[in-house]
């Protein structure tokens, strides 16, 4: 059982309850399992993000973000990111106050969503300065990507976080689509995405077919799978992908996870 399954909220104790451009979107608090209050924005029964209410906005709930991490170890030094999917903005923020020069970009194509994430996920205990260095486009990720190769900006990192339950989105798993990803990189840019899939058997489908995607078009792809006790059900896969000069393996395995 995963984070998404052991927690949920009731409806008279929502925050927010609307309709938003993917579903009925709820925000409210519930109790994890060491006691702390977890703010979450779930969309039609699914978590889409989540902070810690008492500690700051910050501290990453998921552990997949964590897991996002992992390209740090990399040989890269990551000033501008991209983040495709915003949610509530949990790893944006995250980003802004633990790499003091990065820039971020966000793409998030529901206006709804957006302003949620700034009233009700802890966007004003952001410094000022933290705050201006989070870039927020209301708009489509495939559209944007078109843009900034359109305008030659590349980027150290750019993290997909737009899968939807258990399906990513398709136009971004199409080589086509990862094409224009790798053009929005820098040369030794990681892309790192969450897949919520099985590792083995019939439910592996999602997985396989975003590794084997991105294999046509990078020419190094590292899984991180976080359901390691029960391979056969469905659970959040960070996969990396990179065509740098650097061993993405190496780096990663290097990693104290």
């Amino acid at each position: 059982m995963n984070l998404f399954d052991k927690l949920r909220g009731t409806d008279d104790a929502d925050l927010v309850n609307v309709k938003t451009m993917f579903g009925r979107t709820k925000v409210y608090d519930v109790e994890a399992d060491d006691g702390r209050v977890l703010r979450v924005m779930d969309v039609n029964g699914t978590w889409q993000s989540a902070a810690y209410a008492d500690y700051g906005p910050t501290d990453l709930a998921f552990p997949y973000h964590r897991t996002f991490d992992q390209a740090f170890r990399a040989p890269v030094d990551i000033t501008r990111a991209l983040m495709l999917g915003g949610g509530a903005l949990a790893y944006p923020k995250h980003l802004v106050t633990h790499l003091a020069d990065v820039e971020v970009d966000v793409v998030e194509i529901d206006p709804q969503v957006i302003s949620l994430a700034k009233e009700w996920f802890f966007f004003d205990r952001l410094t000022d300065q933290e705050q201006a260095r989070i870039h927020i486009t209301c708009g489509d990720a495939v559209a944007f990507l078109e843009d900034a190769v359109a305008q030659g900006r590349q980027y150290d990192l750019i993290a997909n976080d737009l899968f939807a339950a258990k399906k990513p989105t398709a136009a971004l798993m199409s080589e086509a689509g990862l094409a224009l990803v790798k053009r929005a990189l820098a040369t030794d840019g990681i892309y790192v995405a969450n897949v919520v899939s099985a590792r083995t058997g019939w439910h592996a489908k999602p997985l396989r077919t975003v590794e084997a995607a991105l294999g046509r078009v990078f020419s190094q792809v590292k899984t991180i799978s976080l359901g390691a006790d029960e391979p056969r059900l469905p659970d959040n896969n960070v996969v990396f992908a990179t065509s740098g000069s650097f061993s993405l393996a190496e780096a990663l395995d290097s990693s104290d996870r």
